[in-house]
């Protein structure tokens, strides 16, 4: 058995303690934070597993060991006479990883079984385990005397940065100057110089600019800059890669500022695939669904999959998470991010919050897990990835009333254990329940429980009882949990149906800006229209003829948008899956003033639809803003987009709609966008 340092530390006091160990002793004899101590816990459970041992929670917040008689004494021997291996086994994997892509030539095996004193069969497990992990990269471990990394610049950095953010303190990080250089610290494989040189760019140059960021995509931005610098100077700049024809010149121009400033520093020259490459790192971070639905590089494909992803999980938990839309815009962004970074395959998870998330919400994990093979066959996401989507689903259910709220009332005659049990089977197979409580049999009839909750559940037959009830186990059996779900989806559909208070007016917004929202949303409406065109069949041709019919005071250049309109559906499909519509947009500086029409054609014509397909276009969505794009125009045309897009029922308004009920759906949808 083979224990790290602390893990004996950790080990020693729980075996020789008379009772559970404290979190906040345990904090104190290994010196670490809470944080640091929930992992090295998580590495202790994963070792006492190979001797039939585990780590039980005994009250709030201590620990004590269980195991076999034979379970304690190989314990003891552990004790007595492992010498400590300095890291556990995934964080020794990460730094030999960390160890070959930053070496400029091959570590020799000897070199690396004393760096981290490991026997020659624990070195080649944990290269198994690597190349197991890189397998879905265009990267590989060659043997060549010693052992190095293969592979593409790009995807090396990306590699290296991505597994550097799951070994850091965010604290510790972002306190660089104060914090002490330690041995074992993922650090000692970048400059420092480097690193603090990136941290303050990033922080003056970058976070302003883009202040949704969180530390985590901070950290990756630093990290990826720091790693230019250091690969650059030894001689490894990246080669020229696929990038989008069009990148946004925003992003660019930030990227040209911080390298700039990166030159003046180093006195190094930067070619400009690494300005590009940098450029495009911050165009996936920074991403926002309103913003960005205009710009010409917006991944359609990648949209469409984000939505059959929350249509899959909906489907498979019976919750309405597509009526949710901004579910789907954190969601976009965030995979978005993952696409980017070069995640390896592990199937580890030693954040314990996003632990306890998964053990909380275990039907959404399986239905994420269930549809994402499916919905995304290249892409591999490990398991804190996976953990992150849950809690986005999570804090829908949490937050957003349109997904589902329900409050149940039970009846049993069982004692409080027999009621906690139901309770805890309850939410862990339905999340979405607000609150659960429970009556005694008598006190049924006088409470008048059905005028006060969406569902009675009852754990015995009450007879003569005039209400609706379900009859179900304490232990919740398979066939309670098919009627449960059945009553649910009941409830969604009348929730649904039913009208709903409008939300008030945000009141830290001042009066003169919900006026200003709510001129912009009325001229906005006095510009639709929905047109019948006698088309050409050639695209090009139609396109034209759609431009010619805006009038000169909204475009100025008609035939400057019909090109680039073209572009736009040259570079990714534009059609909406299942529909007879096509959604075509721009953003330029030859037009005018947001606007939104609809063009019937009289010619069908055949366009590659999101999904790839091809689909007969009867319908044209054309939706136009100024370049550069205002907050109030965003706001309103990123809350169409994305209902067309996300939600099935406007869809389908869009789809086959006359323009007053066009109308309604577009005012409503601007109105609910000033409430929020």
């Amino acid at each position: 058995m083979f224990l790290t340092k602390r893990e004996t530390i950790l080990l020693t006091e729980l075996m020789n303690s008379t009772g559970p160990v404290s979190l906040d002793r345990m904090m104190q004899i290994l010196k670490v934070s809470k944080r640091t101590l929930y992992r090295e816990l998580a590495h202790l459970e994963s070792s006492l597993e190979r001797v039939d041992a585990a780590l039980e929670k005994r009250g709030r917040g201590a620990y004590q060991i269980t195991a076999s008689e034979q379970g304690f004494r190989q314990l003891q021997e552990a004790i007595m006479t492992d010498t400590g291996q300095e890291f556990a086994a995934n964080e020794r994997q990460h730094h030999i990883l960390l160890q070959l892509t930053m070496a400029n030539e091959p570590v020799s095996m000897h070199d690396l079984l004393a760096t981290y004193q490991i026997s020659n069969t624990t070195f080649f497990a944990d290269i198994k385990q690597l190349e197991e992990s890189l397998a879905r990269l265009p990267l590989r471990i060659v043997r060549n005397q010693g052992y190095a990394i293969q592979g593409s610049e790009k995807y090396r950095r990306l590699v290296t940065a991505n597994t550097m953010v799951m070994e850091i303190n965010e604290y510790q990080f972002f306190h660089l100057p104060e914090a002490q250089e330690q041995e074992r610290s993922v650090f000692q494989f970048i400059s420092r110089h480097h690193l603090l040189l990136a941290q303050r760019l990033v922080r003056e140059m970058i976070e302003p600019k883009f202040t949704e960021l969180s530390d985590r995509k901070l950290a990756f931005i630093i990290l990826m800059l720091a790693l230019a610098m250091d690969r650059v100077e030894q001689g490894h700049a990246v080669e020229e890669e696929t990038y989008p024809s069009q990148l946004n010149k925003g992003l660019l121009q930030s990227a040209k500022q911080v390298f700039g400033k990166v030159a003046e520093q180093t006195k190094l020259l930067y070619s400009i695939n690494e300005i590009v490459f940098f450029a495009v790192l911050l165009g996936d971070f920074a991403n926002s669904f309103d913003k960005d639905f205009f710009d010409e590089n917006f991944d359609t494909d990648l949209a469409y999959r984000v939505k059959r992803l929350i249509e899959g999980v909906s489907e498979q938990t019976e919750a309405a998470f597509y009526e949710d839309t901004n579910l789907y815009k954190m969601l976009l962004t965030h995979i978005s991010g993952v696409m980017t970074r070069a995640i390896l395959e592990e199937h580890q998870l030693n954040n314990p919050i996003l632990e306890k998330i998964m053990n909380q919400y275990v039907e959404i994990a399986a239905a994420i897990r269930s549809n994402l093979p499916y919905i995304f066959p290249q892409q591999q996401f490990s398991e804190e990835e996976i953990a992150y989507m849950v809690l986005h689903f999570a804090n829908s259910l949490e937050k957003n009333p349109k997904v589902l709220e329900v409050n149940i009332a039970g009846v049993s005659p069982s004692g409080l254990a027999s009621i906690s049990l139901l309770e805890m089977q309850l939410r862990k197979h339905f999340p979405f329940i607000n609150q659960i409580t429970f009556f005694r049999v008598g006190d049924v009839q006088r409470e008048k429980i059905e005028e006060h909750y969406d569902l009675i559940i009852s754990t015995s037959l009450l007879p003569g009882y005039q209400g609706n009830y379900q009859l179900v186990s304490p232990i919740l059996l398979d066939e309670d949990i098919q009627k449960l779900k059945t009553a649910f989806q009941e409830i969604s559909q009348q929730k649904r149906s039913a009208h709903k208070t409008p939300a008030p007016v945000n009141k830290s917004e001042s009066y003169e800006e919900v006026l200003a929202f709510i001129d912009a949303i009325n001229t906005f409406l006095a510009l639709f229209r929905v047109e019948t065109i006698d088309n050409s069949l050639d695209l090009e041709q139609t396109l034209t003829e759609v431009m010619a019919r805006f009038e000169h005071t909204l475009i100025a250049d008609a035939q400057k948008v019909a090109r680039k309109l073209l572009k736009r559906y040259l570079q990714a499909p534009v059609g909406i899956p299942n529909t007879h519509v096509a959604l075509f947009h721009a953003s330029s500086s030859a037009i005018v003033a947001p606007v939104f029409r609809i063009f019937d054609l009289q010619q069908p014509l055949q366009l590659f639809a999101m999904d790839k397909k091809e689909i007969t276009v009867t319908r044209l969505l054309v939706m136009l803003a100024p370049y550069p794009i205002n907050e109030i125009s965003s706001q309103m045309l990123g809350k169409i987009s994305g209902s067309i897009i996300m939600n099935d029922l406007n869809t389908e308004i869009f789809n086959s709609g006359n323009e007053p009920i066009i109308y309604q759906l577009l005012s409503s949808l601007l109105i609910e966008e000033v409430k929020q």
